[in-house]
């Protein structure tokens, strides 16, 4: 195993869709209640294969571990709980085992048959992996204003003896506001009514709204996403928008006078998802 992650309605990767059901049809899964793990590997040649497996705890475990800053930890699923073993990797991954050659395609394998990460200049790709990354800003660390995350990354990097740390910047940090004459506001103002439009469905696409606890002040991060647009926001603190009409660039929400009841009505959609 190089590196593990979920499958499920409450988490998968942004990079396979904008839902639960469409993260699985672009691997060709069934969408069930409990979802699967996805296990990249490489075999004794290097070449990269994935397997699916409904060992969704044991995912979940591993992947914790893998969070914490461990890089190796060992799991195999039960044979009984994979489902599917297929050439490729689904995901980008830049790593692979050192002992082993580059990661590569099996050999003799038709390119139909191989899974690819989605190409990533792709732009609502590249929307969905920048959201990504803004829900782990605001889970770990989103009550956390600019120069305070600063000091706090420097006092840790001090305390592990690196005396000149350089933070990594926060997608957070450099979010934008739009002026009302800004070309695009209109397409801001309608992904905020394409947003509450969502809020009010019985019938939402499991995944298509989000929720997440952060640690350690147990408030709520809402991600809701849309055909061209994702939403993203520290219930209390920042929201963003990206739009696939302005890539790359995180859109500040933090001036909307409705937002608060917006992510109110968000949060108790996501518990009338069906799975």
């Amino acid at each position: 195993m190089v590196t593990a992650t979920l499958l499920t309605a409450d988490d998968f990767p942004g990079e396979l869709g904008d839902s639960y059901f469409s993260a699985c049809a672009q691997l060709g899964l069934e969408a069930n209640k409990d979802g699967y793990g996805i296990i990249l590997c490489q075999d004794e040649g290097g070449a990269r294969w994935t397997e699916f497996t409904t060992d969704v705890r044991g995912v979940d475990s591993v992947n914790s571990v893998l969070e914490m800053g461990y890089v190796a930890a060992g799991y195999e699923p039960d044979p009984a709980t994979v489902v599917s073993l297929r050439p490729g990797w689904p995901l980008t991954c830049a790593v692979g085992y050192a002992e082993l050659l580059e990661p590569h395609d099996p050999p003799g394998v038709q390119a139909a048959d191989l899974l690819h990460a989605p190409e990533p200049d792709w732009i609502p790709v590249g929307r969905r992996c920048l959201a990504d990354q803004i829900v782990n800003e605001l889970r770990s660390g989103g009550h956390l204003g600019e120069e305070q995350y600063v000091d706090n990354y420097q006092f840790d990097a001090y305390n592990i003896g690196d005396h000149n740390p350089n933070p990594p910047a926060r997608f957070i940090d450099v979010r934008r506001l739009v002026a009302a004459d800004h070309p695009a506001r209109q397409h801001l103002d309608a992904a905020l009514v394409q947003a509450w439009s969502l809020a009010r469905r019985d019938d939402l696409a499991p995944g298509s709204i989000r929720l997440w606890k952060t640690w350690p002040r147990e408030k709520y991060v809402v991600r809701a996403n849309g055909s061209s647009w994702t939403l993203i926001a520290l219930v209390g603190g920042p929201a963003v928008l990206l739009l696939d009409h302005v890539a790359d660039v995180p859109l500040a929400l933090d001036e909307v006078p409705d937002l608060p009841a917006l992510l109110d009505a968000l949060m108790a959609a996501a518990g009338r998802s069906p799975i």
